[in-house]
């Protein structure tokens, strides 16, 4: 492993903490790769030089203590994260110099695979919590390429930071960077990296007698036997994963499409996101069907949701709890082109379930299951619950907007990054990110990128449909 951040005289000297098993952002345990791809700029080596990067970096955890943290598990087997000044958990930062130029890449449409093969990323750790976990919740290294330009890869453990807070931060460090060259600016911390003390949401004493129908529990089993219960076996090398492009024009058309049909009641809306999730799940399930790696019927549909804004919650803060949001699509549906504008009211109206009364139960439910599976002596019950929607054995799609991440805000003063790059390995879960910024000089989008995991027939299906590929362009394979 690269060598830890030393901040030295710049360690923050007061503890922090964060319960983490107050909500469901526990069960996300795994780590996050992405790319930021800079293109070659004259102030890329004075702006992004490994001394200048690492006194930034420095500078931004000083104000970002939980980064420095690492998961405890308290007697009660509750977990929080923890940052101890007496022992930090502190990140890891390298460099290289990579081989391949930043023209290459760009030729390649930036794929993920061929920025690993040159040996620009980092070997992805397993995120379970253990009681043994000790790994960094933030790993960093900095490929400097051929010909100029910069690939920054990081990764975070997505349990103590979701997309939105580790791209803030990333943004936060690279504004930490610029101040250097700027002594008298002061850099604020943004919302999203507020630390909270205890977790966001607040337990009412209640014990609904059974949970909500998106999360499940059992005991009766260990981690590895329901991991393989909830997963479809299906050889590796089947897989395949492809970024494509959507315009948000081409959006508008979709959503107009909708609201032009005559399925919305007088009132009724849809968001531009309800519609996205609908249009991809049409073409995703229908993919899956007619490669035949899935049964025809009818299909879950699911869509992440953030539970802070229905909860009355601010939404700011490290992590967030979330629910998958489901709903039933017939085969209808999903077969018929014509019928995306009643999937998308459908998948709009699902939206209505998880109100504040729905949340706050199924919240106070997961901490009385939680509590009694850790009275009962079950080891490591944070390991013992899943969303249903995520067993692959099911006909089930589903599409977590992350389009408002700040994803291309990074700027360390040699311009924004030209293209971001991730991996979604989960299959029919499709992510969908803002696509690069349409004038460098501005953080604005008019496209969005969706990752898109699929076993190879139903990717072949996909990428020969005629509906999909009139809207979606293919803009690398992974």
């Amino acid at each position: 492993m690269a060598a830890r951040i030393d901040l030295g005289e710049h360690l923050p000297t007061e503890p922090a903490s964060r319960r983490i098993t107050g909500d469901t952002q526990f069960m996300f345990q795994f780590y996050k790769p992405c790319f930021q791809f800079y293109a070659p700029h004259a102030l890329t080596s004075q702006r992004m030089g490994a001394s200048s990067l690492r006194a930034s970096l420095v500078a931004a955890l000083r104000s970002c203590p939980l980064l420095l943290g690492r998961f405890v598990v308290h007697g009660d087997q509750s977990i929080s994260l923890d940052y101890d000044p007496e022992r930090p958990n502190a990140p890891t930062l390298e460099f290289h110099d990579a081989a391949l130029s930043f023209a290459e890449l760009r030729q390649r449409g930036f794929a993920y695979s061929l920025a690993s093969e040159h040996q620009m990323d980092l070997a992805i750790p397993d995120g379970s919590i253990s009681r043994g976990f000790d790994l960094p919740l933030l790993l960093v290294k900095v490929s400097y390429l051929r010909g100029g330009g910069v690939a920054v890869f990081s990764m975070s453990n997505h349990v103590a930071f979701d997309g939105n807070a580790v791209f803030s931060f990333l943004a936060h460090w690279a504004a930490c960077n610029r101040a250097l060259a700027e002594p008298q600016a002061s850099v604020a911390l943004p919302d999203a990296l507020q630390t909270y003390a205890t977790s966001l949401v607040r337990h009412t004493g209640n014990e609904p007698a059974a949970g909500p129908v998106e999360i499940s529990v059992d005991a009766t089993r260990t981690p590895d036997e329901i991991a393989t219960a909830i997963t479809r076996v299906v050889a590796r090398s089947s897989m395949r994963a492809c970024v494509f492009s959507i315009t948000t024009a081409s959006l508008a058309r979709l959503k107009q499409q909708v609201s032009d049909s005559g399925v919305l009641a007088a009132g009724e809306w849809v968001s531009t996101n309800n519609v996205l999730a609908a249009f991809i799940a049409q073409h995703v399930a229908r993919a899956n069907m007619d490669a035949q790696t899935y049964d025809a019927g009818a299909w879950t549909v699911f869509q992440s949701l953030d539970m802070r804004r229905p909860l009355g919650l601010a939404p700011r803060g490290l992590g967030s709890p979330i629910m998958l949001a489901e709903c039933q699509a017939s085969y209808a549906e999903i077969t018929d082109a014509a019928g995306l504008p009643a999937l998308a009211r459908r998948v709009r109206g699902s939206v209505d379930k998880y109100d504040a009364a729905y949340l706050q139960d199924a919240v106070d439910w997961m901490h009385a299951a939680y509590r009694r599976l850790a009275q009962s002596d079950v080891a490591e019950p944070w390991r013992h619950f899943w969303f249903t929607a995520l067993n692959t054995n099911r006909r089930c799609v589903g599409v977590s907007c992350m389009n408002r991440i700040p994803i291309y805000d990074a700027d360390f003063g040699a311009g924004r990054p030209q293209m971001a790059r991730s991996f979604n390995p989960r299959p029919n879960y499709v992510i969908v990110f803002p696509g690069p910024p349409a004038a460098t000089a501005s953080a604005e989008y008019d496209t969005l990128h969706l990752y898109v995991t699929l076993e190879q027939p139903a990717m072949d299906a996909l990428r020969a449909d005629p509906g999909w590929s009139e809207l979606c362009t293919l803009v690398s394979e992974f």
